[in-house]
Formats: structure tokens, C-alpha cells, sequence
């Protein structure tokens, strides 16, 4: 399995309409932009993907495509799900087929469960899994009222230390950020902000699993670029941030998609409900601001 480091693309799902199917036939010219992008490696079926708007079959089918395209592109498979039963048929089909590692959430259903709950539901995934499988902790609470703290990752090390390679932190506090990396030098962690990119980087991440870059991955590279070679990170990270800023009024993949056809010859694709289509105005108004900061 591959290393995985560097900037990953928490990447798009593409769908036919609001309430229609995948459409499988994009994906593969999409995982060509996001290589010669420079990316290392890519996110599927995360919350940037709308993983969880999808059924497991849905999911495990698009994983093909991804693996089989992958090219150069390490992959991470988002397999989080609210039923531990489809998080392990998820979890395992994905590493059985290769991919580097999954990221798992915590179900996200019941809010406020016990501490010894998420804790044992992580667990029952461990002990589920190859011997050689790799699972990375997904910290969003914002999303899914539940967060990842020391004390639940200190009881899975203890139990599991094998088995967790990493975890993303998309909580935006540089502080817990920098916490979960200073206490954890075995793990593997990533910043999902795009804003923190060049902090991350700095303050020891392995790298950063981030929204923008699945639009715009030259960018997100830029900013990695500049800190392995003493380039003007600052400079990179502002004009990210700027961007960043640009899309945090409007839900993120519904911006994504309507940028995608900026940056890229894909065709448009859509999201799935409960998201919901840019209006012609947003959509407008989101490219002028974008010209704009690329000047």
C-alpha cells in the first residue's frame, strides 16, 4: 500500500441530476484532471463526495472506477456510514480491492452517544478488517455531532494500534489540529481546512485532505510546493484562503461543481439532493469574485 502523504483531493462525486444515478463515464476524465493537477492522492466518497447521499452499492461501484483510474493517485476510501454493518461491508470491500486506507467517521445518527460507544463501534471496524488494513479516525463535529477526541483515540491505540494509520481533522482549530499531532507522532494526521494548509505543513501534518483542491488542485499544490521548497508559502496559502473565502457563504460541493467547469473540460455535473444546484446568480456572482482573485 502506498504512502500517503502530501495534498489529497477530497473529491467530487459526479451525478446525472438532483434525484438521478451516478454518472460512472465522468469519473475516469476526472481522475486524469486531478493527477496532472499534481495531487497525491485522492478522497473518495467523503463528505466532499456526498458519500453518505449514496448507497453502499453505489459506492462500492464508483470505488472501482476510482482504483482503476487511479494512476499515480493514492486513495483513501470514505466508508463512514451510520450502520457499523455497511461501515465494515464498505470498509473492507474497499481494501480488498486496494485502496491505501479508509476514513471512517463516527456514526453520526445518534447524537451525544457514550464515549465507550464510539469507542467500541471503532473497535467492532478493527477487528473486522484485514490484518493489513489501514483506517484513518475523521474528525468533522460540525457534521456529525460527534467528535473524535484524545481519550477515544488513546483507548483504539491501545487496542488497535496496528490498524489506525491516520486521521483527518476537519474540526478548522488549529489548535486541536496541532494537539492531535504533537500527542500522535505514529499517526498520520491531515488538516482538512483548506485555510490551514501551510500551517499543517509547517507544524508537522502529513499532509492536507481538503475541498478546494478537487476544483483546483494546482493551487492547493502550490501552497506544498512552496513550504518543501522554501518558496513563498504565505503568498500561496493567501491566494487559497482568498479563494476558500469566496465559497464558505454557499455549501461547498454545489460551488465545486459549478467551478469545475472553470478550471476544467469536464462536463457539468450535478449534485444530489437534499444539496441543491447554484442558482444562475450565485453561480454568477461566484465567478466574478473568482476571476477576480486570480487576477
Amino acid at each position: 500500500m502506498a504512502e500517503i502523504k502530501g495534498i489529497i483531493s477530497a473529491m467530487l462525486t459526479p451525478f446525472m441530476s438532483e434525484v438521478g444515478p451516478v454518472d460512472y463515464e465522468w469519473l475516469p476524465g476526472y481522475m486524469r484532471f486531478l493527477e496532472t493537477g499534481g495531487l497525491h492522492g485522492v478522497l473518495a466518497l467523503g463528505t466532499t463526495g456526498e458519500g453518505p447521499s449514496m448507497s453502499v452499492a453505489e459506492r462500492e461501484r464508483v470505488l472501482d472506477l476510482i482504483l482503476a483510474h487511479r494512476g499515480a493517485l493514492a486513495v483513501i476510501a470514505g466508508t463512514g456510514c451510520a450502520a457499523l454493518t455497511e461501515t465494515i461491508t464498505l470498509s473492507n470491500y474497499a481494501l480488498e480491492r486496494g485502496a491505501d486506507a479508509v476514513l471512517v467517521m463516527p456514526p453520526f445518527y445518534i447524537k451525544g452517544p457514550p464515549e465507550a460507544g464510539i469507542v467500541e463501534y471503532y473497535r467492532a471496524l478493527c477487528d473486522a478488517l484485514p490484518a493489513d488494513g489501514r483506517l484513518m479516525l475523521y474528525n468533522i463535529p460540525q457534521v456529525t455531532g460527534v467528535p473524535i477526541t484524545p481519550p477515544i483515540i488513546d483507548q483504539l491505540l491501545e487496542s488497535h494500534g496496528a490498524k489506525i494509520y491516520g486521521l483527518k481533522d476537519s474540526s478548522g482549530n488549529w489548535d486541536n489540529s496541532k494537539l492531535l499531532i504533537d500527542r500522535y507522532p505514529q499517526l498520520n494526521v491531515f488538516t482538512g481546512s483548506d485555510k490551514l494548509i501551510a500551517l499543517a505543513l509547517s507544524g508537522g501534518a502529513a499532509g492536507a485532505i481538503t475541498a478546494l483542491s478537487s476544483a483546483f488542485p494546482r493551487m492547493a499544490r502550490a501552497v506544498y510546493d512552496a513550504h518543501i521548497e522554501g518558496g513563498d508559502v504565505q503568498g500561496a496559502q493567501a491566494r487559497l484562503t482568498a479563494l476558500r473565502n469566496l465559497l464558505d457563504p454557499v455549501n461547498t460541493p454545489p460551488a465545486l461543481k459549478a467551478a469545475l467547469t472553470w478550471t476544467s473540460d469536464l462536463p457539468r455535473t450535478s449534485v444530489r439532493l437534499p444539496l441543491m444546484p447554484l442558482s444562475g446568480e450565485e453561480e454568477a456572482a461566484l465567478q466574478v469574485a473568482y476571476v477576480d482573485v486570480m487576477r
